[in-house]
C-alpha cells in the first residue's frame, strides 16, 4: 500500500502555522486515516490513491474555511508493490535500527 507524504503549506497567515496543521490532521484521521505528523510534513498510508484526491480536498476545504487565501501542496507518493503492508512508523524504527547497528560496528 502507497505511503504518501503531504505538506500543506498556507501562505500569509504569518509565522506560526500550528492550528492549521491540527486542523489537517483532524480532517485525516476523521476520513479513517492514521497520519503520523513531524515537523515537516504528515505521512500516512492509503489502501487507494484515489482516495488521495477526495482527502486533498477536504483538508484544503477546512484551511480556506479558517480564513486561508492560498495553499500550496506538495504530495510525495511511495508506491511500492513488491512487498506486503508497510506503517510510516515501521519504516522510521528500521532506520533507527541500522543506525544503531552502524554506531555498534563504528565504536
Amino acid at each position: 500500500m502507497p505511503i504518501v507524504s503531504i505538506k500543506v503549506i498556507p501562505t500569509g497567515v504569518g509565522v506560526s502555522v500550528s492550528s492549521y496543521v491540527a486542523a489537517a490532521v483532524d480532517v485525516i484521521e476523521s476520513m479513517g486515516f492514521r497520519p503520523v505528523v513531524t515537523p515537516d510534513t504528515t505521512v500516512l498510508r492509503v489502501d487507494d490513491l484515489e482516495k488521495l484526491g477526495p482527502l486533498l480536498k477536504k483538508v484544503h476545504d477546512k484551511l480556506c474555511s479558517m480564513g486561508v487565501k492560498r495553499l500550496l501542496t506538495i504530495v510525495m507518493i511511495d508506491d511500492r508493490r513488491d512487498i506486503g503492508e508497510r506503517e510510516p512508523e515501521e519504516l522510521v524504527r528500521r532506520v533507527e535500527e541500522r543506525r544503531a547497528e552502524a554506531a555498534k560496528t563504528s565504536s
